[in-house]
């Protein structure tokens, strides 16, 4: 199977619960929504999106021996996702994500990811010493992975070449992947939030926020600004893009369905323009699409 692969996804698998209200929140509020439980994790949701645009993607992570982690294994499976690298810790608990969406966006949100922290670099193994100790394709990067992970993956020689695709878990942890913004390889995919966070600078735009970051050193960064115009910045060109009219039903993953659609068109050989304007168009569908029929 290893050899079928075309992208090595690193980070988070876990549950994702999600409770969504049609009205703005406020704290102590109770009332009537819609809760879902799904599959989900940065490095995971990348996986079931590539898998869906045709690409075979492999994960590195961490699940517990729990009904929990049993059920995600058997959902990587039955999806073509190749999972036989995923460490299986015995008597542990698998990783959880909870959320409360409102009609203003994600109002909280709490990642319980103790199990893939406390896994540390054990996870690089298959990359170290293992399966993929020859692999020279992408590599997506899921920053809720430690601190002393990200580092190894940025300083060791052997991914001093790498193709990076860094994906920011949130706002809050963006910052674990500043280390790599001058790694020749590497490929960002951010909001005008974390772009901010990232840089510690307040930008107005997504143009100006891409060609501020292009300028440490990276390959390719691509910023969203919800309905704004969205811009992909590289070495050899400057992309705007503005996403269509929608009407936001859902917003928990949207990134990393940006950041899946973009890769796997480029790794199907189109150029940045055609893989920009898909993932433009896959996130404003996914964002929008009626939550109806999708709720257990």
């Amino acid at each position: 199977m290893k050899k079928n692969t075309q992208i090595v996804c690193i980070g988070s698998i876990l549950w994702d619960i999600i409770g969504r209200s049609s009205k703005e929140l406020t704290r102590t509020d109770d009332i009537e929504g819609l809760i879902e439980r799904v599959p989900g994790g940065v490095a995971m949701n990348l996986a079931t999106r590539l898998r869906s645009h045709g690409i075979i993607p492999a994960i590195l992570s961490t699940l517990g021996d729990d009904l929990a982690g049993k059920e995600l294994i058997k959902v990587c499976e039955q999806a073509g996702i190749i999972c036989k690298s995923i460490i299986i810790k015995p008597g542990s608990k698998t990783d959880y994500y909870m959320a409360i969406e409102d009609k203003a966006g994600v109002a909280l949100a709490v990642a319980d990811t103790s199990l893939l922290r406390s896994a540390k670099d054990t996870v690089l193994e298959p990359l170290l010493v293992g399966d993929y100790k020859e692999w020279e394709g992408p590599i997506a990067v899921d920053s809720n992975l430690s601190p002393e992970v990200l580092k190894v993956l940025r300083y060791s020689e052997r991914f001093k070449k790498s193709d990076f695709r860094l994906a920011p878990a949130s706002p809050s942890k963006v910052t674990r992947l500043k280390i790599f913004l001058d790694h020749p390889g590497a490929n960002i995919y951010l909001n005008l939030q974390e772009a901010n966070s990232i840089s510690e600078m307040e930008f107005s735009s997504s143009k100006k926020a891409a060609t501020a970051l292009l300028s440490n050193g990276l390959n390719t960064v691509l910023i969203t600004d919800g309905p704004n115009t969205a811009c992909l910045a590289s070495k050899s060109e400057i992309i705007e893009l503005r996403p269509p009219t929608v009407k936001v039903q859902k917003l928990t993953g949207a990134g990393d369905v940006l950041m899946a659609s973009h890769i796997a068109k480029i790794l199907k050989g189109e150029n940045n323009y055609q893989a920009f304007k898909f993932a433009i168009e896959q996130t404003s569908k996914f964002i929008s699409e009626d939550l109806t029929n999708e709720i257990n």
